[in-house]
C-alpha cells in the first residue's frame, strides 16, 4: 500500500490559516454537513467525518460549495454506472489497465503540500489499451485515498513516452470532455497544475483541445515539457520525482506502479461496499440535479462513443 507522507505542520497550519479554519470550526462545520445530509431524502446518511472534512477543505471551507460538492459527487455514483460501479481491483478490465496505463501516486508531497500524480503508458499493445478503463481507474485511485490523503491541491504529470497515434486517436473530443468532467467537477479535489512530458508532436493538438475546454484559470496551469525535465523541476521538486524524471525519490515509477495497484487490491472490500453508497433520485425532492450536468445522467459509455 502506498503510504503518503502528510505535508509539513507548517505547511498545514499556514494552509488552514489562509482557509479561516481552525480545529473547532473544522469539527463544527463537518457536524453540520453530517446533519445536513441526514435531511437529505436523496443522499446517504452514513458517510464518514473524514470524508467530509475532505470535501469541506477541498471547497475552501465553504459549507455551500461542500453541499453542492457532496450532491453532486453521490449523484454521478448513480447516474454514471459504468464510471462508479463494478469497480472490483481484481476484475480482469481493471487488473488489466492498471498493467497498461497507471496513475502512479508519488508518496511524497511538494514543498506547498500537494500531491503529484504521473500517469505513464507502460505497455504499448493497442490491443490492451482501453480509454475508458484508464478514465475509472483514475477515478478510483482519487477516490480511495479521499479520506485518508492530507494534501493541498493535486498536481498530474502525463507521460506519453511511446504512446503512439493508436493511442492519441483514442482521445476523442466527447472522450475528452467527459473525463474532464468527472475529474474536475464530480470528484472534490483541486489541481494545481498539469504537465505534460515526452509527448510526441501529434499530441499537442490533443493539449491544445483540453486547453480550450478548461477555464481560463485552469488552462494557464497546463505546461508541455517535452523530454527536458529540468523545466519539469521549476514546479515540482527533485525529491518527489523518482529517477526516470530526474527525481531523487528512491521507488521507480514501475514500483510506484505496482504500489498503486496494490493500494487499490487492499482496498477491494471499500469498492465493493461503495456500489450501494449513492444518491437514490427516486426520493430526490424536486427532481432536478443539484451541482451537476444533466447530462451525467445515464451511460458513460454511451455518451462517451456518441
Amino acid at each position: 500500500m502506498i503510504q503518503y507522507e502528510p505535508p509539513s505542520t507548517e505547511v498545514l497550519e499556514k494552509y488552514y490559516q489562509e482557509l479561516g479554519i481552525t480545529v473547532e470550526t473544522l469539527e463544527r462545520d463537518v457536524a453540520t454537513l453530517k446533519s445536513w445530509m441526514e435531511k437529505q431524502p436523496h443522499l446517504p446518511d452514513n458517510v464518514d467525518n473524514e470524508t467530509l472534512e475532505k470535501f469541506l477543505i477541498h471547497s475552501k471551507n465553504s459549507l455551500e460549495r461542500a453541499k453542492s460538492k457532496l450532491d453532486c459527487y453521490y449523484t454521478a455514483r448513480a447516474t454514471i454506472p459504468d464510471m462508479f460501479h463494478d469497480r472490483d481491483p481484481l476484475d480482469p478490465s481493471i487488473k488489466n489497465i492498471a498493467e497498461v496505463a497507471m496513475y502512479c501516486t508519488c508518496p511524497k508531497t511538494t514543498p506547498e503540500g500537494d500531491r503529484v500524480t504521473i500517469i505513464k503508458t507502460f505497455d504499448q499493445d493497442l490491443k490492451r489499451f482501453d480509454i475508458l478503463a484508464c478514465i475509472k481507474i483514475g477515478l478510483m485511485m482519487l477516490d480511495a485515498h479521499l479520506a485518508e490523503d492530507l494534501c493541498r491541491k493535486h498536481l498530474v504529470v502525463f507521460d506519453f513516452e511511446g504512446s503512439s497515434l493508436g493511442h492519441a486517436a483514442a482521445f476523442t473530443i466527447p472522450v475528452i470532455k467527459r473525463a474532464l468532467q468527472l475529474f474536475l467537477d464530480v470528484l472534490p479535489q483541486r489541481f494545481a497544475g498539469f504537465h505534460v512530458v515526452n509527448a510526441p508532436s501529434y499530441f499537442e493538438s490533443i493539449v491544445n483541445i483540453c486547453k480550450g475546454l478548461l477555464n481560463s484559470k485552469l488552462s494557464q496551469r497546463v505546461f508541455v515539457h517535452g523530454k527536458d525535465m529540468t523545466t519539469l523541476h521549476q514546479y515540482i521538486s527533485k525529491d518527489v520525482l523518482p529517477p526516470e524524471y530526474g527525481g531523487t525519490y528512491s521507488a521507480s515509477i514501475e514500483e510506484l506502479r505496482v504500489m498503486a495497484y496494490q493500494s487499490l487490491v487492499e482496498r477491494r472490500d471499500w469498492f465493493l461496499q461503495q456500489n450501494k453508497i449513492h444518491s437514490d433520485e427516486d426520493k430526490r425532492p424536486n427532481r432536478k440535479l443539484n451541482g451537476i450536468d444533466q447530462q451525467l445522467e445515464g451511460s458513460f459509455r454511451k455518451i462517451a462513443i456518441d
